[in-house]
């Protein structure tokens, strides 16, 4: 995939292990933990749903530490959703972790999954997704080695598709597992955003994946926020689109 740079807060060469302690694993599990919540962007699915890019912040307590983009393109009867994901969280002035994503998602008309392919760079672990639809299945492997077997009906944490309200399940878009989670609606919000002020629906998602949603009325999602394990919050905001 050809997505183009993405601009995020810039990278200072690695300290020595021993300089990185108890902060990096603490900085590094709250990261994780969220990845979830911040790879969740988009427009939900409709039936023409909008063509273009969307471009999202990242930041962590209200210092931005990157951005995700991404790109819906109608291919006929199916949809591909491009997504390109950079971050790097620094302190004085060294990268304590990084996450490095490209996934590409491609549903079809009767809202199956065709295709989910990942790779990641995970501060330096690389994780690798390759999934297709093979009869009413989904699929493939992990990491070349592990096997993959999942129901194509449900959505990714992607999440440019609302999941559906109660217990469900959710396809994690890092390593191809399947999240049982529970999903309700909280109520309607008034935002103010990089883009301007939007009423929104707020989601609430718990279980294996934990994260707060909201989407404007078009049901594309505007912001999304997970606490860390330290208290800090990472929070997601749309910042441009088409």
């Amino acid at each position: 995939m050809s997505e183009g740079a993405i601009m995020v807060t810039e990278s200072t060469p690695r300290q020595a292990p021993t300089l990185r302690g108890s902060i990096v694993l603490r900085a590094a599990a709250m990261i994780l933990l969220a990845l979830g919540m911040m790879l969740p962007v988009g427009p939900a699915r409709s039936d023409n749903p909008p063509a273009g890019i969307f471009i999202y912040a990242i930041s962590r307590d209200g210092t931005l530490v990157g951005q995700q983009r991404m790109e819906f393109v109608a291919d006929g009867e199916k949809l591909r959703v491009i997504s390109r994901m950079q971050l790097d969280v620094t302190l004085l002035g060294m990268t304590i972790y990084s996450f490095d994503q490209q996934a590409e998602e491609v549903r079809a008309g009767n809202n199956n999954v065709l295709s989910l392919n990942s790779e990641a760079d995970d501060d330096g672990k690389k994780k690798e997704i390759s999934l297709s639809l093979q009869g009413d299945r989904l699929k493939g492997s992990y990491n070349k080695d592990t096997q993959r077997d999942l129901d194509p009906s449900f959505p990714t944490s992607l999440f440019w598709q609302k999941p559906a309200m109660g217990v469900t399940r959710v396809i994690d878009s890092v390593n191809g597992k399947a999240r049982d989670v529970t999903v309700r609606e909280v109520g309607t919000e008034a935002l103010a955003l990089p883009i301007g002020k939007v009423i929104a629906h707020h989601y609430l998602v718990t279980g294996e994946m934990e994260r707060e949603l909201w989407y404007d009325e078009k049901g594309t999602l505007v912001a999304g926020q997970r606490k860390g394990p330290d208290g800090s919050i990472v929070r997601l905001e749309l910042q441009q689109r088409p």
